[in-house]
Protein backbone atom coordinates (compact mmCIF):
# COMPACT_ATOMS: atom_id res chain seq x y z
CA UNK A 1 0.00 0.00 0.00
CA UNK A 2 2.97 2.67 1.03
CA UNK A 3 3.88 1.76 -2.93
CA UNK A 4 0.95 3.18 -4.22
CA UNK A 5 1.06 6.13 -1.76
CA UNK A 6 4.38 7.10 -3.01
CA UNK A 7 3.62 6.10 -6.82
CA UNK A 8 4.06 8.69 -9.18
CA UNK A 9 0.67 8.40 -10.57
CA UNK A 10 -0.57 8.88 -7.23
CA UNK A 11 2.54 12.14 -6.59
CA UNK A 12 0.96 13.76 -9.00
CA UNK A 13 -2.51 13.32 -8.63
CA UNK A 14 -2.33 14.23 -5.12
CA UNK A 15 -0.32 17.84 -6.38
CA UNK A 16 -2.72 18.39 -8.69
CA UNK A 17 -5.70 17.79 -6.43
CA UNK A 18 -4.48 19.69 -3.39
CA UNK A 19 -3.67 22.59 -6.61
CA UNK A 20 -7.21 22.44 -7.61
CA UNK A 21 -8.34 22.71 -4.20
CA UNK A 22 -6.13 26.31 -3.72
CA UNK A 23 -7.69 27.60 -6.79
CA UNK A 24 -11.09 26.79 -5.35
CA UNK A 25 -10.43 28.53 -2.14
CA UNK A 26 -8.60 31.62 -4.32
CA UNK A 27 -11.49 32.10 -6.50
CA UNK A 28 -13.76 32.23 -3.35
CA UNK A 29 -11.65 34.39 -1.03
CA UNK A 30 -9.52 36.34 -3.05
CA UNK A 31 -7.26 36.54 -0.63
CA UNK A 32 -3.44 35.78 -2.06
CA UNK A 33 -2.52 33.88 1.37
CA UNK A 34 -5.18 31.12 -0.51
CA UNK A 35 -3.00 30.81 -3.74
CA UNK A 36 -2.89 27.65 -5.19
CA UNK A 37 0.84 27.28 -5.10
CA UNK A 38 0.96 27.96 -1.65
CA UNK A 39 -1.98 25.69 -0.77
CA UNK A 40 -0.41 22.75 -2.36
CA UNK A 41 2.75 23.19 -0.58
CA UNK A 42 1.66 23.64 2.23
CA UNK A 43 -0.85 20.37 2.10
CA UNK A 44 1.51 18.03 0.42
CA UNK A 45 4.30 18.44 3.18
CA UNK A 46 1.56 17.98 5.93
CA UNK A 47 1.03 14.78 3.82
CA UNK A 48 4.73 13.75 3.85
CA UNK A 49 5.03 14.44 7.27
CA UNK A 50 1.92 12.62 8.70
CA UNK A 51 2.24 9.37 5.86
CA UNK A 52 5.95 9.21 7.02
CA UNK A 53 7.12 9.15 2.77
CA UNK A 54 10.67 9.63 2.01
CA UNK A 55 10.79 13.67 0.69
CA UNK A 56 13.70 12.32 -2.04
CA UNK A 57 11.95 9.34 -3.04
CA UNK A 58 8.50 11.36 -3.51
CA UNK A 59 10.64 14.48 -5.30
CA UNK A 60 11.49 11.88 -7.54
CA UNK A 61 8.33 9.87 -7.86
CA UNK A 62 6.37 13.46 -8.52
CA UNK A 63 9.21 14.68 -11.42
CA UNK A 64 7.28 14.13 -13.98
CA UNK A 65 5.08 16.73 -13.41
CA UNK A 66 7.93 19.07 -14.31
CA UNK A 67 6.66 18.63 -18.03
CA UNK A 68 3.46 21.51 -17.28
CA UNK A 69 6.55 23.90 -16.91
CA UNK A 70 6.95 24.30 -20.32
CA UNK A 71 3.69 25.29 -21.23
CA UNK A 72 3.10 27.15 -18.18
CA UNK A 73 6.21 29.36 -18.92
CA UNK A 74 4.55 30.11 -22.76
CA UNK A 75 1.28 31.17 -21.13
CA UNK A 76 2.96 34.02 -19.26
CA UNK A 77 3.54 35.24 -23.10
CA UNK A 78 -0.07 35.87 -23.90
CA UNK A 79 -0.57 38.95 -21.93
CA UNK A 80 2.42 40.60 -23.34
CA UNK A 81 1.41 39.79 -27.02
CA UNK A 82 -2.42 41.12 -26.00
CA UNK A 83 -0.74 44.49 -24.98
CA UNK A 84 2.62 44.67 -26.76
CA UNK A 85 2.45 47.85 -28.12
CA UNK A 86 1.71 49.09 -24.38
CA UNK A 87 4.84 47.20 -23.42
CA UNK A 88 6.59 49.04 -26.12
CA UNK A 89 5.66 52.32 -25.67
CA UNK A 90 6.18 52.16 -21.66
CA UNK A 91 9.74 49.31 -22.15
CA UNK A 92 12.06 51.98 -20.42
CA UNK A 93 9.54 52.57 -17.96
CA UNK A 94 9.34 48.87 -17.75
CA UNK A 95 13.09 47.90 -17.42
CA UNK A 96 14.11 50.66 -14.92
CA UNK A 97 11.04 49.92 -12.39
CA UNK A 98 12.61 46.32 -12.76
CA UNK A 99 15.67 47.54 -11.74
CA UNK A 100 14.71 49.46 -8.66
CA UNK A 101 12.94 47.18 -7.39
CA UNK A 102 15.79 44.25 -7.65
CA UNK A 103 18.28 46.75 -6.21
CA UNK A 104 16.07 47.05 -3.03
CA UNK A 105 15.15 43.64 -2.74
CA UNK A 106 18.93 42.60 -2.93
CA UNK A 107 19.61 45.66 -0.26
CA UNK A 108 17.01 45.31 2.09
CA UNK A 109 18.13 41.73 2.82
CA UNK A 110 21.79 43.05 3.35
CA UNK A 111 20.25 45.61 5.43
CA UNK A 112 17.90 43.60 7.70
CA UNK A 113 20.47 40.68 7.73
CA UNK A 114 23.00 41.82 10.84
CA UNK A 115 20.05 43.08 12.89
CA UNK A 116 18.88 39.74 13.22
CA UNK A 117 22.08 38.14 13.40
CA UNK A 118 21.76 36.11 10.18
CA UNK A 119 24.58 33.79 9.16
CA UNK A 120 26.01 34.13 5.61
CA UNK A 121 24.20 30.80 4.03
CA UNK A 122 20.89 32.69 5.60
CA UNK A 123 21.48 35.68 4.03
CA UNK A 124 22.60 34.10 0.61
CA UNK A 125 19.49 32.12 0.50
CA UNK A 126 17.40 34.30 1.19
CA UNK A 127 18.88 37.46 -1.10
CA UNK A 128 17.14 36.52 -4.37
CA UNK A 129 13.54 36.60 -3.43
CA UNK A 130 12.34 38.52 -5.59
CA UNK A 131 13.51 36.72 -8.38
CA UNK A 132 11.28 33.23 -10.18
CA UNK A 133 11.71 30.36 -8.29
CA UNK A 134 14.35 28.75 -11.29
CA UNK A 135 16.14 31.76 -11.15
CA UNK A 136 16.32 32.31 -7.35
CA UNK A 137 17.13 28.47 -6.77
CA UNK A 138 19.84 28.35 -9.40
CA UNK A 139 21.60 32.00 -7.99
CA UNK A 140 20.79 30.75 -4.44
CA UNK A 141 23.05 27.26 -5.13
CA UNK A 142 25.84 28.99 -6.90
CA UNK A 143 26.55 31.14 -3.82
CA UNK A 144 26.14 28.58 -1.39
CA UNK A 145 22.49 29.07 0.00
CA UNK A 146 20.03 26.80 1.10
CA UNK A 147 17.90 25.57 -1.51
CA UNK A 148 14.77 24.91 0.67
CA UNK A 149 14.91 28.75 2.35
CA UNK A 150 15.51 29.99 -1.13
CA UNK A 151 12.14 28.33 -2.71
CA UNK A 152 10.57 29.49 1.03
CA UNK A 153 11.46 33.17 0.54
CA UNK A 154 10.40 32.94 -2.75
CA UNK A 155 6.77 32.00 -2.06
CA UNK A 156 6.33 33.45 1.10
CA UNK A 157 7.41 37.20 -0.27
CA UNK A 158 5.22 36.46 -3.41
CA UNK A 159 1.96 35.84 -1.21
CA UNK A 160 3.11 38.60 1.11
CA UNK A 161 3.78 41.58 -1.44
CA UNK A 162 0.22 40.12 -3.96
CA UNK A 163 -1.95 40.71 -0.15
CA UNK A 164 0.04 43.76 0.47
CA UNK A 165 0.49 45.81 -2.69
CA UNK A 166 -3.01 45.88 -3.62
CA UNK A 167 -4.48 47.26 -0.42
CA UNK A 168 -1.40 49.90 -0.77
CA UNK A 169 -2.57 50.53 -4.45
CA UNK A 170 -6.44 50.73 -3.19
CA UNK A 171 -5.72 53.35 -0.20
CA UNK A 172 -3.50 55.47 -2.44
CA UNK A 173 -5.98 54.79 -5.15
CA UNK A 174 -2.95 54.51 -7.84
CA UNK A 175 -4.72 54.04 -11.19
CA UNK A 176 -1.48 53.70 -13.59
CA UNK A 177 -1.28 50.35 -14.86
CA UNK A 178 2.39 50.77 -15.21
CA UNK A 179 3.31 50.97 -11.23
CA UNK A 180 0.77 48.48 -10.33
CA UNK A 181 2.58 45.86 -13.12
CA UNK A 182 6.03 47.01 -11.87
CA UNK A 183 5.09 46.72 -8.75
CA UNK A 184 3.55 43.10 -8.70
CA UNK A 185 5.72 41.42 -11.26
CA UNK A 186 9.34 43.07 -9.55
CA UNK A 187 7.73 41.68 -6.02
CA UNK A 188 5.42 38.56 -6.00
CA UNK A 189 6.76 37.35 -9.08
CA UNK A 190 4.03 34.99 -11.04
CA UNK A 191 1.80 35.24 -7.85
CA UNK A 192 1.88 39.04 -8.51
CA UNK A 193 1.49 38.37 -12.18
CA UNK A 194 -2.09 36.99 -11.80
CA UNK A 195 -3.19 39.40 -8.99
CA UNK A 196 -2.06 42.22 -11.61
CA UNK A 197 -4.79 40.56 -14.22
CA UNK A 198 -7.39 40.83 -11.39
CA UNK A 199 -6.81 44.18 -10.87
CA UNK A 200 -5.88 45.27 -14.97
CA UNK A 201 -5.22 43.50 -17.93
CA UNK A 202 -2.51 46.04 -18.99
CA UNK A 203 -1.52 46.04 -15.12
CA UNK A 204 -1.02 42.13 -16.10
CA UNK A 205 0.98 42.48 -18.74
CA UNK A 206 3.65 44.78 -17.85
CA UNK A 207 4.27 42.70 -14.40
CA UNK A 208 4.56 39.22 -16.82
CA UNK A 209 7.76 41.69 -18.35
CA UNK A 210 8.75 42.98 -14.83
CA UNK A 211 9.29 39.82 -13.29
CA UNK A 212 11.35 38.58 -16.02
CA UNK A 213 13.84 41.45 -15.97
CA UNK A 214 13.61 41.94 -11.84
CA UNK A 215 14.78 37.96 -11.90
CA UNK A 216 17.88 39.04 -14.88
CA UNK A 217 18.70 41.85 -12.91
CA UNK A 218 18.78 40.45 -9.43
CA UNK A 219 20.95 37.69 -11.10
CA UNK A 220 23.45 39.51 -12.55
CA UNK A 221 24.18 41.68 -9.51
CA UNK A 222 24.86 39.01 -7.58
CA UNK A 223 27.35 37.87 -10.30
CA UNK A 224 28.84 41.13 -9.92
CA UNK A 225 28.57 41.49 -6.07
Amino acid sequence: MSEVFSSQVFGIMLTMAFFYLGTILYQKTKLPFFSPLLVASVLLILYIEIAKIDLQTFLTDVSGIHVFLGPLIVSLAYPIVTKWELIKKNFLVIVFGSLIGAVFSVLSVLWIAPLFGLSPDLVVSLIPKSSTTPIAIEVSEQLGGIKAITVASVVLSAVIGAMLIPMIVKVLKIKDPRAIGVALGSTSQAIGTAKALEINPEAGAIASVSLVFTGVFTALMLIIL
